[in-house]
């Protein structure tokens, strides 16, 4: 259990390691499909009703890098939801988290450009230089996209459960009746 929980902290607190797991990933792919032509996406496009694989590749593409800018445009709201806030809950995260709270930020806003470029240069290559090299750059950057997408999201939920609680924070507060009221100022006569 040990093993595990140490596992889930590298991926949770160290999105490098884990965005170079994604590449490794690729390459291994990449690898596996010259020795199995079956795991070779490219060459399973090239035999469906699809037709025109530059042309469908090229949409994909474009469409990865889409959603990457979409992803983008959120990491930077819950980024600055998350740097901008002002109540002590938060500048004890900010404070706790630091560099590996820090990676996380700059993680998600960094893969989602990632994504969206390298969509982009995926889209060209496939056009200039053939459906095979452009899929594998297409296949990394989606998976970046995806990884930036499954940490905003999980860093969103971090982020919502410190508004929760501030929240009941300020309910206990508001709905709590000073001892002083119910009892009064002045000492019982004698």
């Amino acid at each position: 259990m040990k093993l595990l929980r140490t596992i889930g902290g590298w991926f949770a607190n160290y999105p490098l390691f884990v965005s170079m797991l994604i590449i490794g990933l690729v390459i291994a792919h990449f690898a596996a499909s010259q020795r199995w032509p079956v795991l070779n996406v490219s060459a399973a496009l090239a035999v469906t009703s699809a037709g025109d694989v530059k042309g469908t590749l090229t949409a994909l593409a474009l469409g990865v890098a889409g959603v990457s800018a979409m992803v983008g445009g959120f990491a930077g709201v819950v980024v600055v939801f998350g740097l901008g806030s002002e109540n002590d809950r938060f500048r004890l995260l900010r404070r706790k988290g630091s560099r590996r709270l820090r990676a996380n930020w700059v993680s998600v806003v960094l893969s989602s450009f990632t994504g969206a470029f390298g969509a982009l240069v995926a889209a060209v290559i496939v056009v200039g230089f053939g459906a095979e090299p452009g899929m594998w750059v297409l296949e990394a950057c989606l998976l970046v996209t995806a990884h930036a997408a499954v940490r905003l999201t999980c860093l969103l939920a971090g982020l919502a459960g410190i508004v929760d609680a501030e929240d009941d924070d300020h309910a206990r507060n508001t709905n709590t009746v000073p001892t002083t009221d119910l009892i009064g100022d002045a000492p019982p006569p004698r």
